[in-house]
């Protein structure tokens, strides 16, 4: 393992806790950001841990799925903790209550809590009826993906504030007639939570954990393509202690021996990216799908034997819950649902970028935003999409697309939206991002015939 980046990333970890119990005292707010993988959740977890006899805390999370995890994670590190969490009227828990774990229906059940668990929105709801106390801090998980909006209604639950999230992924959005009206302002409630924040508290201390414990050394260099140049940071894991194998077949069929080798090499090298001819195509490009079902049957046939090796599990098969394929559009995800169905493949998981957002897999099989388009857009070039659709894997990732792919981004960005009072540029920091992708991907592209 990478000692050196384990005690960097634990540095920067304890940092950022002393200056979370400075504010307890003093008001204000803290801002923890990690790349993928980066020990979120473990920081997260750690701190209400090492908080949790001395404030109380609110735990929020923008989902249902981020907030039943953190239920879950703090329940594991110290069973018997006293727990209230306030879950919606009509929603399932997906999991048997820990013990110590005191499910509050309606909110104002929570009276007394310690640690209250919650989404930003049943927090904001609850607070605003008066059903929830104020606590000493508001812990904000995934702090990127809430928009400023809904931290305007939940920061005055307490005068101390830790936001925790990763930079990288995909911005918040709003379809709201007149949101566009209010860009550019600093309280523009469309964009992110740690943006507004920084922008009016620039002297808020803020700290980047340097490490990524999902990718290994393999990943990294076209991961950094997300993030910043002043986030640094190194992989956990060194490339050789994670391994995928697939068995050498005998094949006659040409293209079904060129499959297999990518899947060899994707698996040698963690990535490949893979270029249909060049050709305008619809989203749900039937070719490009095609060659997806085609990769993922390819790697779960029996006599492929593939096997998956890692720090975490050891040896062991790799199975289509280990899987996933993952695109920009729900209508990709219909037609890679029924080609799969179509070759009688069950358990993968097919979906959305916004969908596999904070989850991993070993082996990852990605539709490039920017296939077969006609020309670049805002939409399509926005990089935290591509950030998480290229970052959920373990093990591997094959991107897919065409080779008129990287001509889109060819001579001069197209014009898009600007806004005074804001120097960013979504549409051109997406052209940026997209070029320093394709750069990294250089040494492992192959060109394949539909």
């Amino acid at each position: 393992m990478n000692v050196k980046a384990i005690d960097a990333a634990e540095k920067v970890a304890g940092e950022a806790r002393e200056d979370v119990r400075d504010r307890l005292a003093e008001g204000g707010a803290v801002v923890v950001e990690a790349i993928a993988g980066g020990g979120k959740s473990t920081f997260v977890v750690d701190t209400v841990d090492e908080l949790a006899d001395d404030a109380r805390l609110v735990v929020a999370a923008p989902t249902n799925e981020q907030v039943y995890a953190l239920v879950r994670a703090i329940a594991d590190k110290r069973p018997g903790l006293p727990l209230h969490y306030v879950p919606s009227k009509t929603a399932e828990l997906p999991f048997p209550v820990p013990p110590g774990v005191v499910v509050c229906r309606p909110a104002s059940e929570s009276r007394g809590y310690r640690i209250l668990v919650a989404t930003l929105h049943k927090v904001a709801d609850a607070f605003a009826r008066n059903d929830l106390e104020e606590a000493d801090l508001l812990l904000v998980d995934e702090a990127f993906q809430a928009n400023a909006g809904i931290y305007y209604q939940v920061a005055e639950i307490a005068p101390a504030h830790l936001l925790v999230g990763d930079a990288g992924q995909i911005d918040p959005f709003s379809t709201a007639p007149g949101a566009v009206e209010l860009r550019g302002l600093a309280e523009d409630p469309v964009r992110t939570s740690v943006e507004v924040l920084l922008e009016n508290h620039p002297e808020t201390p803020r700290h980047r954990l340097p490490i990524t414990r999902r990718l290994d050394a393999r990943a990294v260099p076209p991961a950094r393509s997300f993030y910043s140049s002043d986030h640094k940071f190194e992989a956990a894991v060194p490339a050789g202690v994670r391994n995928l194998e697939f068995a050498t077949r005998l094949q006659h069929d040409s293209r079904q021996r060129k499959l297999d080798g990518i899947l060899r090499s994707a698996a040698s090298s963690g990535w490949a990216h893979l270029e249909l001819p060049a050709a305008p195509a619809l989203p749900s490009d039937p070719e490009l799908v095609e060659l997806a079902a085609d990769l993922v049957a390819t790697a779960i046939a029996p006599d492929m034997h593939a096997t998956v090796e890692c720090e975490r599990h050891g040896r062991r098969a790799l199975g289509p819950d280990r899987i996933a394929v993952g695109a920009s559009h729900r209508e990709q995800v219909r037609a890679l649902r029924r080609a799969m169905a179509e070759r009688g493949i069950e358990g993968l998981n097919v979906d959305t970028a916004n969908r596999l957002q904070g989850l991993e897999f070993d082996l990852v099989f990605a539709l490039h935003p920017l296939a077969g388009l006609p020309r670049a857009d805002t939409f399509h070039l926005e990089s935290g999409r591509l950030c998480v659709l290229t970052t959920r894997h373990r093990q591997a990732c094959i991107v897919l697309g065409r080779a008129s792919d990287r001509g889109l981004l060819d001579g001069l960005p197209p014009s898009g939206e600007a806004y005074l009072g804001r120097d960013d540029e979504p549409l051109l920091e997406g052209w940026k991002t997209h070029q320093r992708f394709f750069e990294a991907l250089a040494p492992h592209r192959v060109q394949i015939a539909a």
